[in-house]
């Protein structure tokens, strides 16, 4: 019989723990919904306001950057990098040769990604056509991404070495690997 108690305490000690946490959570509710209802005309108007403002914000810095050629998946030549790089905060380089298909599969990524992260310039260098860089940058193996920020060399992808399914990447994949590296903003 004793031990029937005993259950019978450690159960009703669990119920009112369970009735507490419940009891908590609907006072935490009660006082949001409190807060809410206490918004007046004026406090919605503000909350508007600076809405619209961010939203004009993000706009204008859009049209700014859309204007140096982000959004877009441009070819340029050894001699246009290091003004591309001057005027962009974010750079992937991508560095291909026309003969190799490699090159094409990331080709085709990266002209999918350059639209939604329009934060980031997005650009191909033929590295057969760019020694000086191909040198400098140590580029050995097609295709290499060289990830800038700033106008600095944060890091290079070397091929398909970074991704678990080599060649047969998926878009979200190199976007992740651009993530891991702040080269873009991830939405999760």
């Amino acid at each position: 019989m004793e031990e029937g108690a005993q259950q019978k305490t450690v159960a009703d000690a669990i119920a009112e723990i369970a009735v507490a946490a419940a009891k908590d959570t609907e006072a935490e509710i009660d006082a949001e919904l409190a807060r809410l209802d206490a918004l007046k005309e004026d406090d919605l108007e503000e909350l508007r306001r600076k809405r619209l403002e961010k939203m004009k914000d993000t706009h204008a810095k859009r049209q700014q950057k859309l204007a140096v050629g982000h959004g877009e998946y441009t070819s340029i030549e050894e001699k246009e990098f290091f003004d591309v790089a001057k005027k962009s905060e974010y750079i992937v380089v991508h560095f291909w040769r026309e003969s190799t298909w490699r090159c094409e599969v990331m080709d085709k990524h990266l002209r999918e990604l350059c639209r939604k992260h329009w934060g980031t310039r997005f650009v191909k260098i033929n590295a057969e056509k760019s020694p000086y860089l191909v040198e400098r940058l140590h580029i050995w193996c097609l295709p290499s991404l060289v990830l800038c920020k700033n106008g600095k060399t944060e890091h290079t992808v070397v091929g398909f070495s970074e991704f678990s399914n080599g060649d047969e990447v998926g878009t979200e994949e190199v976007e992740e690997l651009l993530g891991k590296y702040g080269m873009v903003t991830l939405d999760h």
